[in-house]
């Protein structure tokens, strides 16, 4: 149905599917809670929350007489009074929605006296996320009994009757533990396999070496591969991270969604980083990708070049970059003493890396740096210098890289499996913790989805272009538009050719101190709603830059033109991914988005068939007849599912063979993580003496064997001169021989 409500017009889903389970006026309940559950349940067919909105108590009667049910987006959000920036933007989630349900208590029994399901936003149509609407997160009673205690004790009826104890548990748990000795990659397989026949687009490929033992191993869920489609502009690879007891680096592809959030697009474990290795790991990617190659790549800064060909020779067609961030950790760790000896040439540096807009601009600030700073023969600044085109930004402002130049979403995924995982870990346990965290990936950008649904933001500003940016972008990525729409107070605009091109000056800022002037040039049609700028903002994070929008209100261009907007950075940046997984998947394959979706579905039902059948004795004899028959046709169903599944795809599974586990690191104790390099300029000077004033023996002054030498030969009053000088001579021979 269509409602023209208070601020748009919003196409809702067709309710007449609805009808079998939508109440009516004079429907009648036993109770108020009867009456709420079931409008609950229909909330959740439809896909929206539910809330109380009012009630009435009698007075006469002395107890509530009227309850009545709201859409959760009903009415509207009080403005704040105080008008300063908050630390944190709030998103607001009342539209002005009239759905309502209100039920009386008319002799004895409530019944509805009115009933309006007319919605102004959209509603939730994924089962999936329906579970993540407020009023239907909850735990039933089946639910928190399965919570308590044990799986088992609720199974066998309490713990009570259980045959086992506690300890018994654990020691079941260990010896779990002890089979995966010498069966670790046999474990992965058999682990796979299964999950191939629950997902059949899951990948998985694996490499052994000429003993037969595992050298790499790569794996990828379905979802992940699909999601590939939309976000696989951009990856991130990083091996830095080992956690397992055989010391093989793990090498995560990681991307961006469009809630800026990371994705990981496969996990691999190499027994080594060299070219063979990596470009076996790249090409078995970018087939389990569909053959498809990322526009960019960004990786740690390589001391050698065996990443750099395998991503030439792997990915003719992508863009290399190395991230900045280690490139500069570095650069701190050998310019450090300089640093502190001239003042500015930090900041001077940083300025000419980050702020120059052109290749030609870089290069020349570099030579009026070095100039300046007489830093002509440093070693690594001719380092860097020379490897420029691999981690410059004014190499990379024509590229898009969602705004990334760094591997931190790499470092950020580590970090979470470095907390379950340790270097005694086995592979099977890893590969157990990458799918909680992979789980944990997707079940935040469901939850992201539903709250970009539901926020209504407030507008930060008069701007009509910001209006339009709040319809189509993520929360994410508006509250960086919102900044960059702030910034459009900064510099002047002069014309330089009228309606075709301009510039924007920024002479100075109000916060930045010693601000350099910066001028940019902005190219534009206004008839075609073409802009560019030379800071190339867009190009490389995909959203307009403030000194276009800029020049675009200059010449009253006032909305934000449909190709500025990238559709990776929107709020159904996913939608047809996800449709077409669920067209494809409902024909073939058991993955547990699926089941989820299933179950949740029939489990309202279900519930409502399990009460019904525990109220008589009648109910029940009947229901358990029905259930006799029903499980007899859903095992022929299984069965037959299962037939279909083993034939639909099993060119990924690895031929019948023994594997046999990568040779287990000998450390005792927990494995040396690399250490940062000590530079020569930051080596620690040995200590020198203030008695003899040598730097060698490791001794100071109290222990000076010379100054134990100088004691003796003032006690020594009698002796002659000749003897005194025997002495010294000895005794410095004796320093002389400890010190080296």
């Amino acid at each position: 149905m269509v409602n023209e409500g208070a601020s748009s017009t919003i196409v809702d889903t067709d309710p007449h599917e609805h009808l079998e389970f939508a109440p009516f006026v004079g429907k009648e309940f036993n109770t108020e809670d009867d009456a709420r559950e079931f409008y609950n349940n229909f909330a959740y067919r439809r896909g929206f929350s539910i809330r109380k909105g009012h009630h009435y108590t009698s007075a006469k009667l002395k107890k509530v007489t009227m309850v009545q049910y709201v859409c959760s987006m009903e009415g509207f959000p009080n403005k704040p009074t105080n008008q300063s920036t908050p630390e944190k933007e709030k998103a607001y989630t009342r539209t002005g929605c009239k759905a309502r349900f209100k039920v009386r208590l008319q002799g004895g029994v409530w019944k509805v006296s009115v009933f309006e399901d007319i919605h102004n936003h959209p509603l939730v149509t994924s089962p999936a996320k329906k579970g993540s609407l407020r009023s239907h997160r909850k735990l039933d009673y089946e639910d928190k009994e399965y919570t308590k205690d044990n799986f088992s004790g609720v199974r066998h009826g309490g713990t009570k009757n259980l045959k086992f104890k506690r300890k018994g548990a654990i020691n079941e748990i260990a010896s779990q533990n002890r089979k995966l000795v010498s069966m670790d990659v046999e474990a992965i397989l058999v682990h796979f396999q299964k999950k191939q026949e629950k997902d059949p687009e899951f990948f998985y490929d694996a490499e052994v070496d000429e003993s037969g033992r595992l050298k790499n191993m790569f794996w990828v869920d379905g979802r992940a591969r699909r999601a590939f489609q939309e976000f696989g502009d951009v990856v991130t690879f990083d091996t830095n991270f080992k956690a397992n007891k055989y010391s093989m680096p793990i090498a995560p592809f990681i991307g961006m969604n469009h809630h800026r959030m990371p994705i990981i697009f496969g996990i691999a474990m190499l027994r080594s980083e060299e070219k063979v290795s990596l470009i076996w790991l790249f090409q078995t990617w970018v087939k389990a990708m569909y053959d498809k190659e990322p526009r960019a790549i960004i990786t740690n800064e390589d001391e050698d070049s065996a990443m750099r060909i395998a991503i030439k020779e792997a990915f003719p067609n992508t863009i290399h970059r190395c991230c900045q961030w280690h490139v500069m950790r570095k650069a701190s760790d050998h310019l450090g003493a300089i640093y502190s000896i001239k003042p500015g040439f930090e900041d001077e540096l940083k300025r000419v890396i980050n702020r120059s807009m052109t290749v030609s601009e870089f290069e020349k600030g570099w030579r009026d740096m070095l100039r300046n700073y007489d830093l002509g023969n440093n070693r690594h600044l001719k380092v860097m210098y020379e490897k420029r085109s691999e981690w410059v930004p004014a190499y990379f402002r024509g590229v898009f890289f969602a705004d990334m130049s760094t591997t931190h979403i790499s470092e950020s995924a580590n970090s979470t499996l470095k907390l379950w995982t340790n270097d005694h870990s086995s592979m099977y346990q890893f590969v157990l913790q990458v799918e909680k965290t992979v789980g944990g990936i997707w079940a935040n950008e469901s939850d992201e989805d539903i709250a970009n649904m539901k926020a209504v933001p407030e507008l930060s500003s008069f701007h009509l272009i910001e209006k339009d940016a709040h319809q189509v972008y993520t929360s994410k990525v508006m509250s960086i538009f919102k900044g960059i729409l702030k910034k459009t107070q900064l510099g002047e605009v002069n014309e330089v050719e009228k309606d075709a091109l301009y510039e924007v000056a920024i002479n100075d800022h109000p916060i930045i101190q010693n601000w350099i002037p910066e001028t940019y040039i902005i190219k534009i049609n206004k008839s075609e709603e073409l802009v560019s700028c030379s800071c190339k903002r867009y190009e490389f994070e995909g959203l307009l830059c403030s000194h276009a929008i800029k020049v675009m209100h200059h010449v009253r261009m006032f909305h934000l033109p449909n190709r500025y907007i990238m559709k990776r950075w929107c709020k159904d940046a996913n939608a047809c991914t996800k449709r077409s997984n669920f067209e494809r998947s409902m024909e073939f394959g058991s993955t547990q988005e699926l089941q989820a979706i299933r179950f949740a579905t029939l489990k309202p039902q279900v519930m409502k068939l399990l009460k019904m059948a525990s109220r008589s004795s009648n109910a029940f004899k009947l229901f358990q007849k029905i259930l006799d028959v029903a499980e007899q046709q859903m095992q022929e169903v299984t069965d037959k599912q299962e037939t279909l599944i083993c034939e639909i795809d099993t060119s990924t599974r690895i031929p019948s063979q023994v594997i046999l586990e990568p040779p287990i690191s000998q450390c005792k104790e927990k494995r040396k993580q690399p250490q940062r390099f000590n530079p020569q300029s930051e080596a620690k000077k040995p200590r020198r003496c203030g008695t003899c004033g040598s730097n060698k023996g490791g001794h100071n002054s109290r222990t000076c064997p010379l100054k134990k030498v100088q004691g003796r030969k003032r006690e020594d009053d009698d002796a002659d001169s000749e003897e005194g000088q025997d002495v010294e001579s000895d005794g410095a021979y004796e320093y002389e021989d400890l010190s080296g």
